[in-house]
């Protein structure tokens, strides 16, 4: 069995990878086309999701990978040895599954804007353990794991901190992060927009940023109208381990709803009731 701290180290060792792939693509122009869905990919999303995954199955072949460009893929099926001895029952081995999504922020990659990161998860038995987003053209890096707490990296002063959500607890003193403007006002009824003028200050700081900065202190909400379990199975552990929440509209915990609203906790329960109605 893997620990949680050994599969931490290792995320953080596979975002130093993926970082070296990145950034040896950023502002380099061409090399980008649009998938069947009409959103874009590079050439930096394909290499950087492969290198993870060669790099994850070498050390753990028996660990499924999940990633946006390559969909998932299963460890292999252990083959029984022949033997004359009886059969005895084996402890259950773990199962392990790794999120990727090579780029977050894709569109901003190919424009040259800095706000994209290379995010990574690790699930154990159903829960996810370990969250790292590393952000190099940002030169921040944030990653958490379970009981651990969420901690953030500033390359330009060598500083590492744990981080911690705001305790802000009313909306009208809340800044409220979204992502696609359309998608936001399209979620929820189109009860977004009441959230956005109840709240204090509202800014479109979308994608894993919005997260990450609820997750800091920097902000008191986030909200995704639209969107994939790769683009925040990592932030998720981050927000959480620093005491925040991520849920859906009925107030549950899970990537897979297809929407997500980020807080610091504390005004979560009244951010629902605006976006329900």
């Amino acid at each position: 069995m893997t620990s949680t701290p050994e599969l931490l180290a290792f995320a953080l060792e596979l975002a130093d990878l993926a970082d070296g792939i990145t950034m040896r693509h950023y502002r380099g122009g061409g090399d980008v086309w649009r998938k069947s869905d009409g959103t874009l990919v590079t050439l930096a999303d394909t290499s950087a999701e492969s290198a993870i995954r060669a790099r994850i199955l070498e050390r753990f072949p028996d660990h499924a990978v999940e990633g946006e460009e390559e969909g998932l893929t299963l460890p292999p099926m252990p083959m029984d040895e022949p033997t004359d001895e009886p059969a005895e029952a084996a402890p259950p081995a773990d199962r392990v599954k790794w999120i990727v999504d090579p780029i977050d922020g894709t569109h901003n990659f190919a424009r040259g804007a800095p706000v994209w990161a290379t995010l990574i998860a690790c699930e154990v038995n159903g829960r996810l353990e370990v969250g790292v987003a590393s952000a190099p053209a940002l030169g921040t890096r944030w990653w958490a794991a379970r009981g651990e707490g969420a901690h953030r990296r500033d390359a330009l002063t060598g500083i590492t901190e744990r981080i911690h959500v705001s305790t802000r607890a009313r909306l009208e003193d809340a800044q409220v992060l979204y992502g696609s403007y359309t998608l936001t006002m399209a979620a929820w009824g189109g009860r977004a927009d009441r959230l956005l003028r109840a709240s204090w200050r509202q800014r479109g700081f979308g994608d894993f940023w919005g997260h990450c900065l609820v997750a800091e202190g920097a902000a008191e909400v986030m909200l995704e109208g639209e969107i994939a379990p790769y683009d925040i199975a990592a932030v998720m552990v981050i927000v959480e381990e620093a005491g925040g929440r991520m849920t859906d509209i009925e107030g549950v915990a899970r990537i897979d709803a297809g929407h997500c609203i980020t807080s610091n906790g504390v005004v979560h329960d009244e951010v629902l009731g605006v976006l329900e109605g």
